[in-house]
């Protein structure tokens, strides 16, 4: 499901989510405008992980939030959304701390 559009260094970008992740989302209360706020956050490291294949751990420290993505095809994609901020970080997966 999309979640967001926007242009990175005129480069048109998506941020979508998977059913999962929505569910997680509606489960846990927690505002889809939050989510794409924190993605975008990250600003052009976004395009830094384009294509990579790797899932990138955003933590959100402030909101006590963290959101599971993967870059691909200039498309950010949900994978979940965890309510807490201390979270186990699985090997392979980069870590994005936000204030």
């Amino acid at each position: 499901m999309l979640l967001t559009e926007t242009f990175l260094d005129d480069s048109y970008f998506r941020i979508e989510s998977t059913t999962h992740a929505l569910e997680r989302m509606e489960e846990r209360e927690i505002e889809k405008e939050l989510v794409t706020a924190i993605i975008l956050s990250l600003d052009q490291k976004l395009l830094k992980y384009n294509d990579t294949g790797e899932e990138i751990a955003v933590v959100d420290q402030e909101n006590n939030l963290a959101v599971i993505i993967e870059v691909r095809d200039f498309k950010a994609v949900v994978i979940t959304v965890i309510d807490r901020s201390n979270i186990h970080i699985k090997d392979g997966t980069r870590l994005e701390e936000i204030a």
